[in-house]
């Protein structure tokens, strides 16, 4: 008979489990409409400012681009060079991709900046003073 007890305890025991497992379920999923309302609303606060944002870049962009485009072309070249140089540095050291493209990201930029002079300038460096 003692057995039959201890068994019935446990048994109640999950069967009480299980009910405020059941419980805190619904609880949970009463709250999955409030925060679905908050994402959306989020989600609209940032596609509102999403055109201002990529404005801001594309200033920024054109206006690193525009003070590169007055750095001689031996310069840049040094600087693309070293960028290239850490990029695949960090790739052979096994870095992750976000990484290493990252450090590449700089002799992109500055690659640029030497293609898109306009009518092909080529900025030599100045010359040294006597």
């Amino acid at each position: 008979m003692e057995i039959q007890e201890n068994g019935q305890e446990s048994f109640e025991g999950a069967r009480s489990a299980i009910d405020r497992a059941r419980t805190k379920g619904s609880e949970a999923i009463g709250h999955v409409p409030e925060i679905a309302g908050q994402a959306g609303h989020r989600a609209g606060q940032v596609a509102e400012r999403l055109p201002w944002a990529l404005g801001r870049v594309r200033s920024g962009a054109q206006s690193t681009v525009t003070r590169l485009q007055t750095v001689p072309d031996s310069g840049l070249r040094l600087l693309a060079a070293a960028s290239i140089g850490f990029g695949a540095g960090l790739r052979l050291a096994g870095a992750p991709r976000l990484a290493t493209l990252a450090g590449f990201a700089p002799a992109s930029i500055l690659g640029f900046a030497i293609v898109s002079r306009p009518n092909g300038v080529h900025l030599e460096p100045h010359p040294a003073l006597p």
